[in-house]
């Protein structure tokens, strides 16, 4: 797909996992990357032990790439830092995993001094068992939301499930000065699949090129619709990712894509 639509791509080396957004710096300007420290719950405190052993270290993925970075202590997932404008949007998992409270002001405050940004956060519940395969322990910004420029966000179709917690993201976003856009398909399709719509989202964009996953499901033309209608300058291609998202992730989750050190 991405030589077909000449964009240039390698592949990672070194890597223990192929959700690679999570565990990559972070890239805050066209030569400003910043690291941090990866050592999520779902990995660290998972029954299976042997699920610590999917822990990248990204220090050696970047050996030979020419890529020099900042780097802080917290405990960060690059799944759960969306830019949308001046803005990095994050869910409260952060809080979770540095083992504050939500809403503590004085850890905010130190996030967005290392990461030099003001950070607007969003509002996540973790519904299930923690180590059920289908439960939500992610808590990653890039399920939610895509920032479409200027100050419009697209949003996932969470409020077709949890309407409640949609409103509260929305709301947030809307104090920011945002125009928010929900995806909805329960109203649009007669056997919504649940398991799979909630990844349109997490589609892939390189500059005006969008890659998007389908699942051959009655939603896979509406979602088209909602993402032409947010990024109408952009070309978007379609991949079937049923296999992958069935295992947490979409596009986004497993690439790793940065700016042109031209």
């Amino acid at each position: 797909m991405l030589q077909y639509i000449r964009i240039d791509y390698r592949k990672l080396r070194y890597t223990k996992d192929y959700r690679a957004r999570d565990y990559m710096p972070f890239q805050l300007g066209k030569n400003n990357f910043l690291k941090y420290r990866y050592y999520p719950d779902y990995l660290v405190n998972s029954k299976d032990d042997n699920d610590r052993d999917y822990i990248t270290n990204c220090t050696k993925v970047l050996s030979g790439m020419s890529i020099s970075c900042n780097s802080i202590n917290l405990l960060v997932d690059g799944g759960n830092m969306v830019v949308c404008g001046p803005y990095i949007v994050m869910t409260d998992k952060v809080y979770v995993e540095n083992h504050c409270k939500k809403d503590d002001a004085e850890f905010k405050a130190r996030l967005e001094s290392e990461l030099g940004h003001p950070v607007i956060i969003i509002p996540w519940t973790m519904r299930g068992d923690f180590d059920a395969k289908d439960t939500d322990k992610y808590g990653h910004s890039d399920g939610f939301i895509k920032w479409c420029g200027d100050n419009r966000i697209l949003m996932c179709n969470h409020g077709d499930e949890y309407p409640e917690e949609a409103t509260a993201i929305k709301n947030e976003l809307e104090m920011y000065g945002f125009e928010v856009a929900e995806m909805r398909f329960n109203d649009k399709v007669t056997s919504p699949m649940a398991g799979l719509n909630w990844a349109y989202i997490n589609f892939l964009q390189v500059g005006k090129h969008i890659i998007m996953p389908i699942f051959n499901i009655e939603e896979d033309f509406i979602a088209y619709n909602y993402i032409a209608d947010a990024f109408p300058d952009c070309t978007i291609h379609q991949i079937e990712m049923a296999e992958i998202v069935e295992e947490g992730g979409a596009l986004h989750c497993i690439s790793w894509n940065i700016f042109q050190n031209n």
